[in-house]
């Protein structure tokens, strides 16, 4: 995709950074609120792919309170629960016009939506890790957010990569990651076998102040970061881009493509999360981009292509 395209995407957007808002298996509620527009019955529901959604705990319940068969949006809108965590989002521009070697399936660039822990987690995190440096746990040569380059900043703990074509209306989510999970993970398994982290030299902190971070500020997101970004990115596209067309990788297909050799990401980030969400798999390749001849000349070397695909 055209840098230019991205970034007058980026000057409309309302603001700059959007407050968002995720508690564990909100991405039920999300997906029913979309669906719901156009199957107004559970009957309906029940014959689509967002079946396996009405057995969440929190789906039942605002169904058992409906009465009837009959389902509006409105039911599953404006949804909160105690745990919800609070996160800012914020857009940006990853990689270069005529270019593949950025993991992308065509050449160009991907627009990246970021997703930064709130003001609450960053004030805990300062208070007992005392970091000395913005990249301890994010890499600066990754899609995430530098200081001076906005008015605010705040620590990304998340980002999806996305291209899309809004004529076609159609999207694809290249990838999902989060190097805030890793570093964290990797820093305490190191405190565990007894080692001094390479992470704690550029913090004011003691193994035990690290250990009480990760206890009492960071395990809630360790199982609700995939969840939220995968929930925010189809917001984003749903919403502020109109698309409803949204195609995900397979993780097989998606390394041969976006020709990413070594250090390959969690395998469930591209299985068990979009099945989680309801994609359902298809050999049929992204309209917008199956006519790129890079994209061409690529997919002639993978056997067997396949998408994950969610229409909402």
């Amino acid at each position: 995709m055209k840098r230019e395209i991205i970034d007058e995407v980026i000057a409309c957007l309302p603001n700059e950074r959007t407050l968002f808002h995720y508690f564990k298996g909100q991405y039920a509620l999300q997906l029913l609120h979309f669906a719901t527009h156009q199957l107004k019955s559970v009957a309906a529901i029940k014959r689509s792919p967002y079946q396996r959604l009405l057995n969440r705990a929190g789906v039942r319940s605002l169904l058992a309170r409906q009465g009837s068969g009959e389902i509006a949006p409105e039911l599953f809108a404006h949804c909160w629960h105690p745990s919800s965590q609070p996160f800012v989002l914020t857009v940006d521009r990853w990689g270069d016009d005529n270019r593949w070697d950025y993991q992308v399936t065509r050449p160009g660039c991907n627009l990246v939506l970021q997703l930064n822990f709130s003001e609450q987690h960053n004030r805990a995190y300062q208070k007992l890790v005392k970091p000395e440096d913005e990249f301890i746990f994010n890499y600066s040569g990754h899609p995430v957010m530098e200081k001076g380059k906005r008015a605010m900043f705040r620590n990304t703990l998340a980002w999806a990569r996305i291209d899309f074509d809004l004529e076609r209306g159609e999207a694809l989510i290249e990838e999902i990651q989060s190097d805030w999970v890793r570093g964290v993970n990797a820093c305490l398994q190191a405190i565990k076998k007894g080692r001094q982290p390479w992470h704690l030299d550029y913090c004011n902190c003691k193994p035990e102040r690290f250990e009480l971070y990760m206890e009492n500020v960071f395990a809630p997101f360790i199982t609700l970061w995939s969840e939220a970004m995968l929930s925010a990115a189809i917001q984003f596209i749903r919403v502020e881009l109109g698309i409803g067309n949204i195609y995900y990788h397979t993780f097989d297909t998606g390394q041969k493509l976006k020709q990413v050799y070594g250090g390959t990401p969690p395998r469930s980030l591209y299985s068990d999360l979009p099945r989680k969400f309801c994609f359902q798999l298809t050999d049929k390749d992204p309209g917008f981009i199956k006519q790129d001849r890079t994209f061409i000349r690529k997919r002639r070397k993978v056997k067997q292509v396949e998408w994950y695909r969610l229409a909402i």
